[in-house]
């Protein structure tokens, strides 16, 4: 039990130093959005401390805590992003997202939890067997085109959104293309951790076998893919938190993520027949917890607007010409009661309309 403790703690300090460097990225790209992301120094630390915390946490964590401990510790990594939403972004804090955090943890602790399937360890002759298997062909062949075409609407929406801003004025449309590129992302972080295991399995049998896997063209193949779906799986990611809030996007993200492993793993390993049924149960009941988690979030209005959406505004504090102009006006908000519509009086020809301006 004791041998757990130093792991476990490096992956909760892991766990919020992500959270952190995120939250740090997200408040870079709302101050220093017309600044290119190499000269922003607040970008660059929270970049850096997200990528060397995630290196850190996932070397000191995989191999020596067990399911049961890591699954919780994912879910903790929520909370401290709700926490970093709120004091470093300034997001609201409310009951619902007390409410929401709750049901995301719980979501994302049932899908982390039993949305994994124990694996031997494979040698590269195994692992060739396992990459040539026509249902992973086909698997891994949908599951690129489907990223693929994915990412391509959605750069191509955001492309027009930019260039033809009256076109695309939707106030959710860059939220929704965030967790697009968060959600397809995750996929992307998927492959690079089917990558990782394959690639360490490799390096493990190297080691400690004294059987060299590196003389193998296929095993620096597989270096190669891990560098580069770990490099567009860190783009894709900053890209959604550019264009997402951070307490909406990373649940998603987390979730896609633990997801896409699930059937990864299933597919890639052949391990069907590992998988019982109270799991599947419990890892959708996850998922549902955690989208309606994130919808209690999402769907709160922020400060800012319920001040300036408040459905009953008093008549003696405001001036009708301002509230014309604001983005919440109407016409029956002017008038909260009789007596405000008898003090009101229609101007004569006599009356300057500009005088209250």
């Amino acid at each position: 039990m004791k041998e757990l403790w130093s792991p476990l703690l490096i992956a909760l300090i892991a766990s919020m130093t992500q959270a952190f460097g995120i939250s740090i990225q997200r408040k870079s790209h709302l101050t220093q959005n017309t600044i290119a992301l190499y000269k922003r120094p607040l970008w660059i630390f929270g970049f850096l401390i997200y990528t060397v915390s995630t290196l850190i946490g996932s070397t000191c964590t995989i191999g020596y805590l067990p399911i049961i401990i890591l699954a919780p510790v994912g879910a903790i990594g929520l909370v401290f992003n709700a926490i970093f939403a709120k004091w470093i972004l300034g997001d609201p804090f409310t009951s619902r997202t007390v409410v929401g955090t709750g049901l995301i943890v719980l979501g994302a602790g049932l899908v982390a939890g039993f949305g994994v399937v124990a694996e031997p360890n494979h040698t590269l002759d195994d692992l060739i067997t396992l990459y040539k298997r026509p249902s992973f062909i086909i698997y891994f062949a949908i599951i690129e085109l489907f990223t693929v075409l994915g990412l391509l609407i959605t750069h191509v929406t955001e492309y027009l959104m930019a260039s033809r801003p009256t076109y695309w004025i939707h106030p959710d449309l860059k939220t929704w293309l965030g967790i697009s590129y968060g959600v397809f992302g995750a996929n992307i972080s998927s492959q690079a951790m089917l990558f990782a295991k394959s690639g360490l399995e490799l390096l493990l049998l190297t080691l400690f076998h004294h059987d060299n896997q590196f003389i193998y063209p296929l095993t620096w193949f597989i270096v190669l893919a891990l560098v580069v779906t770990s490099i567009l799986q860190l783009y894709y990611l900053n890209r959604g938190v550019q264009l997402c809030d951070t307490i909406i996007l990373v649940p998603l993200n987390f979730c896609s993520f633990n997801i896409s492993c699930l059937f990864n793993g299933l597919v890639y390993y052949n391990q069907w027949h590992r998988l019982v049924w109270w799991q599947v149960m419990n890892v959708l009941i996850g998922i549902i917890l955690l989208i309606y988690g994130v919808l209690v979030i999402s769907l709160q209005p922020s400060n800012q607007d319920a001040k300036s959406c408040d459905p009953s505004p008093s008549f003696t504090e405001i001036n009708p010409l301002d509230y014309v102009k604001s983005k919440c006006w109407n016409p029956l908000q002017l008038f909260n009661n009789k007596k405000d519509i008898e003090h009101f009086s229609i101007p004569n020809e006599n009356t300057s309309l500009l005088s209250s301006i």
